[in-house]
């Protein structure tokens, strides 16, 4: 099962070049998860659960995978934004670094669910002197459901959630990444490349194999 899921994963970066265009996202089988639909915070987009996205889109994804061979660098679309403590991020100053982007909404459960091990990975990278891995978040304020830059903030500090999350007032991003669901994390790997992107929540154990996946450059 967990070989199953890391090869979904990498096939997911091979879709990259039409996710721009709005293509059909696909993930590995998470058990017990539904993710939030974007179309549910007021604009247009279906999410699909894993289990749906494995069915129709995997085949098709490795398939594709098999008949080119070889793997095209996606650059991520680049950005600069502040956090909730008014900090700037730019995501080309990253370079060099693995980044963990996640794309969330304060009223999406399986958001929720996930944030605790999003913080334990953030709290990690707090001991290392140099970190190799960055840990942001992305929110929307005023975007269909989501509450203000405010009460975004004040979310993050009465749950304890300390890792920067980047406000994107214009929804600016949601059109470039083709968010569709919540939560969706990019892994963008040293050379500022997508290098696959799950939709859905994870578990901490599935955080860990796609960072280190993501370290290796392992694409199997």
């Amino acid at each position: 099962m967990k070989r199953k899921w890391l090869t979904v994963f990498l096939a997911t970066v091979l879709a990259m070049a039409l996710l721009c265009g709005c293509g059909s996202n696909t993930a590995g089988k998470q058990e017990n998860n539904t993710a939030g639909s974007a179309e549910d915070a007021g604009e247009a987009g279906t999410a699909e659960t894993a289990e749906t996205a494995e069915n129709e889109g995997t085949a098709e994804n490795e398939g594709n995978a098999e008949e080119t061979g070889e793997y095209t660098p996606v650059p991520a679309p680049d950005f600069t934004l502040k956090d909730q403590y008014g900090e700037s991020h730019t995501l080309s100053d990253y370079k060099g670094k693995i980044v963990f982007l996640n794309f969330w909404a304060t009223w999406c459960p399986p958001c929720r669910a996930e944030m605790p091990d999003i913080q334990g990975l953030y709290e990690e990278t707090l001991q290392e002197e140099d970190p190799e891995l960055v840990v942001l978040g992305v929110a929307f304020p005023g975007y269909g459901q989501e509450g203000s830059e405010a009460e975004i903030a004040s979310f993050l500090e009465e749950n304890g959630y300390t890792y920067p999350t980047v406000m994107d007032t214009d929804a600016s991003l949601m059109l470039p990444y083709c968010i569709t669901a919540y939560p969706t994390t990019f892994m963008i790997d040293k050379e500022g490349n997508v290098f696959g992107y799950v939709p859905g929540s994870m578990t901490r154990e599935i955080m860990d194999q796609i960072i280190q996946q993501t370290k290796e450059g392992r694409r199997e």
